[in-house]
């Protein structure tokens, strides 16, 4: 049963690494997309029995040990409170020199995974010994510091919600770099220690942003230890080489990448040879000519894109991924939508390339160009990312389209399950409640998985405005711009509110299906602080208005309705919803009677008020334009009105049978969106509804 607990304090003791210092290349700015890499070097005599720890960076790091890639993170989290990811590199280790590297990345500019931040690496590493002896490992001065000049610091963002548009140059990358015979030359620098505490990010110190101007109050930080289960990586190859092809520009290549400048034309000839070794391309074109191979994934799934091709110096690789693709249709060409490539100039010889952050693919392009002599691409593929779920479901049926739908289903939630629950894994990569509800659900019938969730609630949450609305995507630089674009009149994108009340819904129904408490602590004060600022938004009507907001928006699902106006019947069912079952709850379950009771009162109001001025007695349901039907000239419905009204009990007198009917006469051709579109007078008749 769920257990009640005593209000908690609003500061929590945060993670520290101590003695391990946040440490960064010396300099006194970074330039957006910036890669550092970072070299510690130990003797082992004896294999240890355990060497665990902990690790994280701002923005994102890859961890190396002997040349052998162990992981990658963190994953998305408010920059306020970073996540700590813990790490074991026994399996990696030898007697003898060892050495330890991390591939660290600095935004300096914000996406759909991050919001701000400042430069900073941080690792500590117990070594344990069959003897009981103990060693510690931990970032300082004692590290060496390069900018990796291969990736070109000060790189352009990919598009409004990708940080990283990645040009990666491996004839000036130090390669054995994170290898024990690596000699450092005099490029390799002590790594500087940050005047930062080590249970508070970057953000809090005192390094000067040049980019975006912003620092942190240290009392408002803290790390936080990792909640959710660690990731592991698979190698998935190709399933074939769908197409291929000869494209010959009329213009610099650079100019279509860049700008999108029209100007190719595409050859479906065959350009390759397929061997025991690979695809062979055995001729040079010559400039502005380029080949393009074409292959397909086994399904659309999240991890990093890889190649491998032995090739002549200098010779340019862009490397394209989509999540949908025709290879037989029209478009040869991988025009793919927001920008999705990825720049690798070869050194002679073998070459390796990883992207370095997360996709989302079913198909791979590789357009090769600027050659002098025969290109081998060797392997293709992508590196698998999947989270370690409490429990593997399997779904099995006797019909082929089904079981279809049902492996389709789970390899989204698979997709989408990054250490924490994404919206779209090809796209933006933000969490949002609402659109991230139905996965929570999911995961928690299907895997039996609860950390997620939890990781979710508290990640969200922090979104909370100084009004005491919740951002409906967060962490995340989206809604962070569209506040000062709103106020300028340049974006109809906004804050959602209705999103940010699924939030707290989507916490009580969390709660209700574990009996933990435990989110509830941290997000309780944030939840009354929005209360506060949805019963001061009450108009003298006793309703929520949903026009005229400033800067937040309700949505309720957009285009479903005719005018803004018809969502406010809907917009104050929900948020009564929030008041009368999901705020007493949490404020129950937190030992805060007084306030549960005071919730509830708001929520009777706003359902009374709501009945008042929609709920129609004579057809017995709610009526989205009922102020309005005889200026309109008809009479609307919404479905979430009349599904609301049903499943939380808000028709008068529980007279339920007229709302039903009607949500089930709506058909897929009167519901393309399935959510909100309107039933005509005619509909009305046509359900039997009533004169």
């Amino acid at each position: 049963m769920p257990r009640a607990i005593s209000r908690p304090s609003r500061s929590k003791r945060a993670f520290d690494l101590s003695p391990a210092r946040w440490i960064w290349y010396p300099s006194s700015r970074a330039l957006p997309n910036t890669f550092v890499l970072f070299r510690k070097q130990l003797t082992l005599h004896a294999i240890p029995n355990r060497a665990r720890g902990w690790i994280t960076a701002d923005s994102r790091y890859l961890l190396s040990v002997n040349g052998q890639r162990v992981q990658w993170g963190p994953s998305c989290c408010d920059p306020r409170t970073l996540d700590a990811d813990p790490i074991d590199i026994l399996p990696f280790l030898r007697e003898g020199a060892n050495t330890i590297g991390a591939h660290v990345l600095f935004f300096g500019q914000g996406d759909g995974t991050y919001v701000a931040g400042k430069p900073g690496f941080i690792f500590r590493l117990e070594l344990e010994y069959s003897n009981g002896r103990r060693e510690r490992i931990v970032s300082d001065a004692s590290w060496l510091s390069h900018v990796d000049r291969a990736h070109r610091p000060g790189q352009h963002r990919r598009w409004y919600l990708r940080a990283l548009q990645e040009e990666f140059d491996a004839r000036l990358f130090p390669h054995g770099w994170d290898q024990p015979p690596f000699k450092p030359d005099v490029s390799w620098l002590p790594a500087m220690e940050l005047k930062v505490a080590a249970d508070n990010p970057p953000l809090a110190g005192d390094y000067p942003d040049s980019i975006m101007d912003v620092t942190a109050d240290a009392s408002e930080c803290r790390l936080v230890a990792r909640e959710v289960s660690p990731m592991r990586e698979t190698l998935i190859p190709v399933l074939r080489l769908a197409s291929q092809g000869i494209i010959r520009w009329q213009h610099d290549p650079a100019d279509w990448f860049d700008f999108r400048t029209p100007g190719f034309q595409i050859d479906r000839s065959r350009v390759c040879d397929e061997t025991a070794d690979g695809w062979r391309i055995a001729h040079n074109l010559g400039d502005r000519t380029g080949h393009f191979l074409t292959f397909e994934l086994p399904q659309q799934i999240t991890g990093f894109p890889y190649f491998e091709l032995d090739a002549p110096a200098g010779t340019c690789v862009e490397m394209m991924w989509t999540e949908a693709h025709d290879p037989e249709g029209n478009q040869a060409w991988l025009d793919t939508h927001f920008h999705v490539w990825a720049r690798y100039i070869c050194r002679e010889g073998a070459n390796a390339f990883t992207a370095f952050d997360l996709e989302c693919p079913r198909w791979i392009q590789l357009h090769i160009r600027d050659a002098s002599g025969p290109v081998l691409v060797k392997k293709v593929g992508l590196r698998r990312r999947l989270y370690s779920w409490a429990h593997e479901p399997h779904v099995r049926c006797g019909e082929p389209a089904l079981q279809r739908l049902f492996d389709a289903c789970l390899n989204t939630l698979d997709n989408n399950a990054q250490g924490a629950i994404q919206s779209d894994g090809a796209r933006e990569r933000q969490q949002y409640s609402g659109d991230g509800m139905a996965q929570m659900h999911s995961q928690r019938y299907a895997f039996g998985e609860t950390k997620m969730t939890a990781r979710f609630i508290r990640t969200m949450s922090q979104g909370l405005t100084h009004e005491g609305y919740f951002l409906d995507c967060w962490p995340a630089m989206d809604r962070m711009c569209r506040i000062p674009q709103r106020e300028l009149g340049l974006s109809h994108w906004a804050p959602l509110l209705d999103i940010g009340v699924c939030l707290v819904i989507d916490t009580w129904s969390y709660y209700l299906e574990t009996g933990d408490p435990a989110p509830l602590i941290d997000v309780y004060p944030r939840f009354e602080k929005c209360a506060a600022y949805f019963e001061r938004l009450i108009g003298e009507d006793g309703l929520l208005p949903v026009e005229n907001l400033g800067v937040p928006n309700v949505w309720m699902d957009h285009y479903g309705y005719k005018r803004q106006r018809h969502k406010q019947c809907s917009f104050n069912l929900l948020v009564a919803a929030m008041y009368l079952r999901a705020l007493p709850g949490i404020a129950a379950a937190v030992g805060q009677r007084s306030p549960a009771r005071e919730f509830a009162r708001i929520g009777e109001r706003l359902v009374k008020a709501t009945v008042r001025k929609y709920w129609d007695p004579q057809r017995r349901l709610f009526i989205a334009n009922r102020p309005w039907r005889k200026e309109e000239g008809e009479t609307r419905l919404d479905d979430l009105s009349l599904a609301f009204s049903i499943i939380l009990g808000f028709c008068p007198r529980r007279e339920e049978d007229a709302a039903a009917a009607a949500l089930a006469s709506i058909s897929p051709q009167q519901s393309p969106h399935f959510l909100n579109t309107m039933l005509k007078e005619n509909d009305l008749k046509n359900a039997a509804i009533g004169p």
